[in-house]
């Protein structure tokens, strides 16, 4: 096997693309969205001039010194173990060539199958991989909580679309079922946004960001995601016709409907008074819901999706996924990835709600087997791990402080 860190880009995108172990992470598509002190090296692994292999490797700078990274690791066949420590041992020599003091991989193979409650089942069990990752020189992050510090997210759910639309709503969990059947009654539709509406994105996330002190993106971001991978990329926005929703709640309080209901019709009297103040402080048409998804090979992925904190009791997000789902389809896309989750199922957890929403749509449990570095200078790698840490840590506390200040300025 030969190691070509040359690979024509449209040869590679298209060798990901049909891949099992493809990723918008290991195109071109993404090298156009990061930092210009990225360095991209387009891998193909040969045989024969034949393409059997590839991975993005990305290098970067920490200080004064280099590493490499290639996110979600390189499209190979990974039951083959003669490919697999081939292709790991031409990527080590690459690393030495480089003069880097590290590479780092986080791999999209499955560890095991698992059903939706997190437990073990019977089906795929790629722990050997991880065995043999490490037989190569590697260290193992471990199978630890999600979020550990990792690059990538190793747990996600992930729906698959290759059903009826019908068939997929009704996979979903009554209260959504429930909330997208109401949306007819009050209003609220999905449709392809354009890049106009990205302000509607940048305020939904600044809401959130200002809730969990996180640094928002900037609208130049999203932008540069949608113009980057241009067809491949899909953003959603979600509306209210608030005069469809009076209408709607006054038919439904003045009909028999909950006549026997003096509860249900007491939540729909005060439901009918919030949607009469809503529409006097918007007007009759809202923007209450955004997402940005990509879409590669047969597989779409949910990048960033937020509502309207005020408008969060219709559930716009519900009808978001359900329109975005048939988009999807329509697409030609079986997987629908919903990104990432903390891995633990117990309610105790701080991202349970999290875990408790996304598997609502009927989503699979997904579990990866996780980051592993090569060390090529054990003092540098140490250095960089205590140096990143402490990063890492000013950086949430400084991000907390400017959105506390937003907060109360």
């Amino acid at each position: 096997m030969l190691l070509n860190p040359n690979c024509k880009i449209t040869e590679f995108n298209e060798f990901v693309k049909n891949h099992t172990h493809g990723h918008y992470m290991k195109t071109s598509m993404w090298v156009n969205t990061l930092d210009a002190n990225t360095k991209p090296f387009y891998v193909g692994f040969y045989e024969e001039d034949k393409l059997i292999g590839t991975a993005l490797v990305l290098k970067k700078k920490w200080l004064n010194k280099s590493y490499l990274y290639i996110p979600w690791g390189p499209c190979i066949d990974y039951q083959n173990q003669t490919q697999l420590k081939e292709t790991l041992n031409l990527l080590k020599t690459f690393t030495k060539n480089e003069n880097c003091f590290m590479l780092r991989i986080d791999f999209n193979v499955i560890r095991v199958s698992r059903d939706l409650d997190g437990n073990e089942i019977e089906g795929i069990n790629n722990e050997h991989i991880t065995d043999t990752i490490i037989d190569c020189g590697f260290k193992h992050k471990g199978y630890g909580y999600a979020y550990n510090g990792s690059w990538v997210n190793r747990y996600t759910l992930v729906a698959s679309l290759n059903k009826t639309i019908d068939e997929i709503l009704a996979s979903y969990a009554k209260p959504r079922q429930t909330a997208i059947k109401r949306h007819q009654i009050i209003g609220v539709q999905t449709r392809i946004g354009t890049l106009d509406d990205l302000d509607a994105l940048c305020s939904f996330e600044k809401e959130l960001a200002e809730l969990q002190g996180f640094k928002p993106h900037s609208k130049e971001y999203f932008k540069k995601i949608i113009e980057s991978f241009k067809q491949n990329a899909r953003f959603y926005v979600t509306e209210i016709d608030l005069a469809r929703m009076v209408q709607g709640l006054d038919e439904e309080i003045h009909s028999k409907k909950y006549a026997k209901d003096k509860e249900a019709y007491a939540s729909k009297e005060k439901e009918y008074k919030e949607a009469l103040q809503l529409q006097k402080t918007y007007g009759d048409h809202v923007k209450i819901a955004a997402g940005l998804f990509l879409y590669y090979g047969d597989t779409s992925y949910d990048l960033y999706t937020y509502n309207k904190k005020e408008f969060g009791f219709v559930k716009p997000v519900d009808n978001l996924h359900f329109f975005a789902m048939q988009d999807m389809k329509n697409l030609g896309v079986t997987h629908y990835d919903m990104c990432g989750f903390s891995g633990t199922v117990k309610k105790e957890d701080p991202y349970y709600g999290l875990y408790s929403y996304k598997k609502s749509f009927g989503s699979e449990f997904t579990e990866y087997i996780g980051e592993f570095d090569y060390i090529q200078s054990p003092k540098a790698y140490q250095n960089f791990i205590k140096q990143y840490r402490l990063y890492s840590k000013v950086k949430r506390k400084v991000n907390a402080i400017l959105n506390q200040k937003q907060k109360s300025s």
